[in-house]
């Protein structure tokens, strides 16, 4: 009695599962003759099975994509293994991207054909040409913009920088070791106790920073960068990741005191100009001659109510450099608090008035 093969290596059975593969699949002989396609292969040229068996390659391919192939048809036959990507232009008129195989059917060292094993990748390469576009738009908005952006793994200690952060400390990626830093030596000495500070903070608290600080780059240049990252969390509050930016806000701070500077000369002069033309006003002027013209434009600000911080913000100096100014008036007025000063202080202007 004769066995039948049932199993899964039967002709029809290996079709099934050819024709249920994504990707498609084809033999050719060695006369460039199809013997075999699957159905992704008959749907992406748009033929049915019986119009490609027995088709001649150039009449599926044409031939400029025929004259294209041919190097890899050639070393196919020739027993050698061909990968490659290639653009091919379906019937309807649309260009598809594909990756695809050449695998050489060699029987006692005879090559009788090759096989064909391609995939659609359109989708995926349209995705990773719209992600380069737009790192690529990233790059130069943060070029304008002198900015930079970073992420730092927690758990794998792992930091990236963007183009535009290595531009800022102007380093290369080959320099950079990947990894947080405590006390880096690109940090000004001064800021690297208060930079640390920040980030533990954020570490524990998950609370976002919001810092600004000193850099020292590779060519000795200063540079003032002002940073803003958050934590990012997993869902039992566990801090990943540290996610921010850092802007060189150099020239800006610089331009900034330069004008408040240029501020405080032309109020200073004013007074001069004040005093020499009402000598006998000097009481009034008594106010003036016991602060310094800052001393005066921090105090008249801590009359609007303004907190050291948001004084800071306004002058663009570091908040403890204001709590610093605030306790020199008071000990110049001769007062306990911040109140007793705003009064003195108000009484002057109205006494002017």
């Amino acid at each position: 009695m004769a066995i039948q093969n049932t199993g899964p290596d039967r002709p029809e059975n290996i079709r099934v599962i050819l024709n249920a593969l994504p990707a498609m699949v084809g033999y050719w002989d060695r006369d460039l003759h199809n013997v075999m396609a699957n159905d992704a292969y008959t749907r992406f040229f748009g033929k049915s099975p019986e119009q490609i068996r027995g088709l001649h390659i150039t009449e599926l391919l044409g031939s400029e994509l025929y004259e294209k192939s041919r190097p890899d048809i050639e070393a196919a036959l020739a027993g050698e293994r061909r990968e490659f990507d290639r653009e091919i232009p379906t019937p309807s008129g649309e260009v598809r991207y594909v990756q695809a195989s050449y695998i050489p059917d060699v029987v006692d060292g005879v090559v009788r054909g090759f096989f064909v094993l391609a995939s659609d990748v359109t989708e995926r390469r349209r995705i990773e040409d719209e992600v380069e576009r737009r790192g690529a738009r990233l790059a130069e908005a943060e070029q304008i913009a002198s900015m930079g952006s970073w992420e730092w793994d927690i758990n794998e200690d792992k930091v990236v920088w963007s183009a535009g952060l290595f531009a800022i400390y102007g380093i290369s990626p080959d320099d950079f070791e990947g990894r947080y830093q405590p006390s880096s030596e690109r940090v000004h000495p001064d800021d690297r106790e208060r930079a640390d500070a920040a980030v533990r903070r954020a570490v524990e608290t998950c609370e976002p920073v919001d810092l600004e600080y000193r850099i020292i780059r590779p060519d000795g240049r200063v540079r003032r960068l002002h940073s803003r990252a958050e934590v990012i969390t997993a869902p039992d509050g566990k801090p990943l990741r540290l996610v921010g930016i850092a802007q060189d806000v150099t020239e800006v701070r610089a331009t900034a005191e330069a004008l408040h500077q240029t501020a405080a000369d032309l109020g200073r002069r004013a007074i001069e100009l004040h005093r020499l033309t009402q000598p006998a006003s000097h009481a009034r002027n008594e106010f003036e001659r016991t602060l310094t013209p800052r001393q005066v434009e921090i105090l008249s600000l801590v009359s609007e109510g303004l907190s050291n911080a948001e004084i800071g913000e306004r002058l663009f100096l570091a908040e403890p450099t204001i709590k610093w100014h605030v306790g020199k008036i008071l000990r110049a007025l001769g007062v306990a608090n911040r109140a007793q000063a705003v009064s003195r202080y108000l009484s002057s202007q109205q006494r002017r008035d």
